[in-house]
């Protein structure tokens, strides 16, 4: 096999992701120890403050003050959810016009009285508390919204397949001016507990400060009550890192394969 300078170069960036991994993925390890060294469990999720400035887990039931939910719904009630709305319009690229899904931010001028035409994307968090502990906004950002909306057959005169609601749930026949809507929450009545590690402050939290460049503030779904069950999950986010940096690389050699690939052809 010829040795090319391509070739060289591609090696000496994979050789330089994999040693960055390597070391993120140590120093991930090295701080979870750390982690699992300092951390105070707080399982009733009630405050003491002898726990002031100190790293700890509080796992509690969510609580919060009003649900959020959005007026077009019939029954829809969660601590944090986002709207999003997209139109299907012209849009100009390389000086060609065409056909895209376009996410709306501002409701459409002429909407004549169409509250479809008003609904932009949108997000809600209500203000939670875990036990007796409230959320910050750092806090509140970190719940996962993951879950799709599909309870409600119809917004409107707008249909769902359980992913989003459109005309043409389908996509088989879209028309300029035709829009969709996707609904993602956090399932609050399948989680209705949640874990925080960070340092206690006051009746919320801030982050943990490892170092000048790493800090920790995580939330877990579900009840982590001891140092196996956070152990577990520390591991779990090692794995993910790996996995994530792994993809990172692959996608690096696959694209300076291809370049090389395609240089040769020409």
């Amino acid at each position: 096999m010829k040795i090319t300078k391509g070739k060289v170069i591609l090696a000496l960036i994979i050789i330089y992701f994999a040693v960055f991994a390597v070391i993120n993925v140590n120093k991930e390890k090295e701080i979870n120890k750390d982690i699992l060294n300092k951390v105070i469990f707080v399982t009733d999720g009630k405050i003491d403050k002898k726990n002031e400035g100190k790293l700890v887990v509080v796992s509690g039931k969510i609580s919060y003050d009003e649900p959020v939910t959005f007026i077009e719904l019939e029954d829809f009630k969660t601590i944090k959810a986002k709207r999003k709305v997209e139109d299907y319009i012209k849009v100009e690229e390389d000086g060609k016009t065409k056909l895209e899904w376009v996410e709306r931010k501002e409701p459409l001028e002429n909407n004549d009285g169409d509250f479809l035409k008003v609904l932009t994307t949108e997000e809600k968090i209500a203000n939670v508390k875990v036990g007796e502990y409230t959320l910050d906004s750092h806090g509140l950002e970190l719940i996962p919204a993951d879950r799709r909306y599909s309870k409600q057959e119809k917004v409107g005169d707008l249909i769902t397949t359980g992913l989003d609601y459109s005309r043409d749930p389908y996509e088989e026949d879209l028309k300029e001016g035709d829009m969709r809507i996707t609904y993602t929450y956090y399932e609050l009545e399948k989680y209705p507990n949640m874990s925080i590690l960070a340092v206690q402050k006051g009746d919320s939290f801030i982050p943990y400060e490892y170092d000048k460049k790493n800090e920790v503030y995580q939330l877990f779904v579900g009840k982590i009550e001891n140092k196996e069950q956070l152990s577990k999950q520390l591991k779990l986010n090692v794995k993910k890192t790996v996995k994530g940096k792994t993809l990172f690389i692959i996608m690096i050699l696959g694209v300076g394969v291809f370049l090389i690939v395609d240089n040769r052809k020409k």
